[in-house]
């Protein structure tokens, strides 16, 4: 699409007009213009408790020209693809006009990757040094550590622990080190490689480990052996690989033995055969165990409601695996339901003061409370709003952002997305609040979520939980019968209230519905299908296809919520007997799915809240009936 350009102003001159246009088109739906969000959802603010929020404090950083800040939008693409190919010259005239910014980060930490490649330790230090800690690539720090420029041991031992894919510079920094390593967890790590279809990587380690895999004898002849049992084709009939396990049992050592089973033990897991993924986890070696095989592990008994062996699962997970809400929550239900109901209440404090996500919610409620939505800070000043547009990095992204609007360019939005998580990184929470404001003011919806959300003393519920095209939402929830809490809750997680969103796999608009779902729509409603790309067609699309889900799913909105992201179909696939909600939900076996349906609903009970509904997540999540 055409990017519009701008001429060539002042500095402070663009600027200007760059905001004054962004103020003049952003308004809301009703033409009048858009005003501070009232932080006032009771008779009084809360005051905030916590001193750790820190008093406004905007950024100085300098104005760029907007017709600047455009063409280097407009040769990013270009100079990533140069400098991936070793053009330093590319990277270095890149960054002299974009040295700080989301922009000159990406292009910086692609140089890096590229000089590391090539060994080329010198520049690459001077120039890892001009990348903010919080901004470094994983691959980018793994060439430092290769080179000497840092030397953290838990960096190492992190990426050593991952059984998966890592970026190439990693494998090469795990290789370099092979004989400091630790043995056990190394060849742990390549048979997950194995087990995961990173043959080359696999061989790589193994070899520099000291055993090929093709070597006769040794480790690596093992570990080649499990292929016929853990490999991807190996896992599609996990039953016979159990017994090709079992045959050549007495050739695999104790850990090699241990791994294939939890392998095999995840794959019955996630095609929901709980009660065979039990048996075969129970002859795992539990610390070999990734944590995906893990989690599944406890979902296993999760599903079974054995609350016993789910207790001992989780109290054998690794400490940052089971100090995760979703396994603090879970293993509090399970001491609870053995009767020990004092450090079962310890652990739902701990989980409820993890934030508000679906399990500090849940929690919350198991101690008889209930989410509370009454912000605790007042809004932002115009004063401030005003002060904190003149930075230069907030500038930049609502320059992109408001191009990307008038353009219609979604490519330069998500470049705009990206600046703005730039420009508010390490600003204190009062900052944070202030940047959300600004960014609502522009209908920059998505970013005021973002920046509202990384608070966690100073809170304003209203910019987290924003309810814009509130009229249509109604109206249009009311008329298909369903909950506008659920609504609102859906389309934050599905679009961030992003009027033009389009998904990788094509779904469209606020509500992500899919085309040829919207013609099916179209046709039984009496509506245009090309209506799927205007704010009222989407919205009255998705509210009538959520009703539709739910009545087509025994009339049951977790259902509805995941037929809505993974098709009825599958969502009817995931049912067993009657089960709590909540177990449903943590036992989908898609990883987008699962999380999905936890956020969803999340979202809605806060938006109940704040539209004064009922709060309580449990009783939301109720029970989902058997599959019939």
């Amino acid at each position: 699409m055409t990017v519009i350009k701008l001429a060539a102003n002042g500095i402070s001159g663009i600027a200007l007009a760059v905001l004054a246009a962004c103020s003049s088109t952003q308004q809301s739906t009703n033409n009048t213009t858009l005003q501070p969000i009232s932080t006032q959802t009771g008779t009084q603010t809360m005051p905030v408790m916590n001193h750790s929020v820190g008093v406004f404090s905007a950024p100085q950083r300098p104005i760029q020209a907007a017709n600047q800040i455009i063409y280097d939008y407009q040769r990013l693409d270009s100079t990533l693809a140069a400098v991936k190919n070793g053009d330093d010259n590319a990277a270095m005239q890149f960054l002299a006009t974009q040295s700080d910014s989301a922009m000159g980060e990406s292009v910086r930490n692609e140089w890096l990757k590229s000089l590391g490649r090539r060994g080329q330790s010198g520049l690459f230090a001077q120039e890892y040094a001009r990348v903010h800690p919080d901004g470094r690539h994983q691959e980018t720090r793994c060439y430092a550590h290769l080179f000497g420029v840092e030397n953290n041991a838990q960096f190492v031992n992190d990426l050593l622990e991952e059984t998966g894919k890592l970026p190439a510079g990693c494998n090469t920094l795990l290789q370099a080190r092979a004989s400091s390593l630790n043995p056990s967890r190394a060849w742990r790590r390549v048979r997950g490689l194995l087990s995961s279809g990173q043959s080359t990587d696999a061989a790589n380690l193994a070899a520099a480990l000291g055993s090929p895999l093709n070597s006769g004898s040794g480790y690596g002849t093992q570990e080649n052996m499990l292929r016929s049992v853990i490999s991807q084709d190996a896992q599609k009939s996990p039953d016979a690989a159990a017994a090709r396990l079992q045959a050549m049992a007495g050739k695999l050592n104790s850990e090699q033995v241990g791994y294939a089973w939890g392998v095999l033990g995840l794959a019955h897991a996630k095609n929901q055969n709980f009660s065979t993924a039990l048996s075969y986890y129970h002859l795992a070696d539990r610390k070999q165990l990734n944590t995906e095989q893990f989690e599944w592990y406890a979902r296993s008994a999760l599903r079974s409601q054995n609350w016993q062996a789910l207790d001992n699962i989780i109290a054998s997970m690794p400490a940052k695996l089971q100090n995760d809400p979703t396994w603090l929550y879970w293993r509090a239900r399970s001491l609870a339901a053995l009767g020990n109901n004092g450090q079962a209440r310890s652990l739902y404090q701990k989980a409820a003061q993890s934030g508000r996500n679906f399990y500090a919610v849940l929690s919350t409620e198991e101690l008889g409370q209930r989410i509370n939505t009454r912000n605790n800070v007042g809004d932002a000043t115009q004063a401030n709003v005003q002060q904190l547009s003149r930075d230069g990095a907030i500038n930049r992204a609502l320059t992109l952002f408001t191009n990307a609007q008038q353009s219609g360019n979604s490519r330069m939005r998500r470049q705009a997305q990206n600046e703005w998580r730039y420009a508010v990184r390490g600003m204190n929470e009062t900052t944070l609040l202030t940047a959300a404001q600004l960014a609502y003011n522009h209908q920059f919806y998505d970013m005021a979520i973002y920046s509202a959300d990384r608070t966690d003393h100073a809170l304003n519920f209203n910019l987290r939980y924003l309810m814009p095209y509130r009229d249509l939402v109604v109206s249009y929830s009311q008329q298909h019968g369903v909950d506008p809490a659920w609504v609102y809750g859906l389309i934050r997680q599905e679009s961030r209230f992003v009027i033009g969103a389009q998904s990788s796999a094509g779904a469209q608009g606020l509500m992500q519905v899919m085309p040829a779902t919207a013609r099916e729509i179209a046709r039984k409603i009496g509506m245009n299908s090309s209506d799927l790309y205007t704010m009222n067609g989407n919205i009255r699309m998705g509210t009538w296809y959520m009703a539709d889900a739910r009545r087509n799913l025994q009339n049951n909105e977790i259902l509805a919520t995941a037929g809505y992201n993974a098709g009825p179909g599958r969502a009817r696939r995931w049912q067993g007997g009657n089960m709590e909600g909540a177990i449903y939900a943590e036992t989908i076996p898609f990883n987008e799915t699962r999380d999905y349906v936890k956020k969803v609903m999340t979202n809605t009970v806060y938006y109940s809240s704040l539209l004064g509904g009922q709060p309580s997540l449990k009783q939301r999540m109720g029970v989902v009936p058997a599959r019939y």
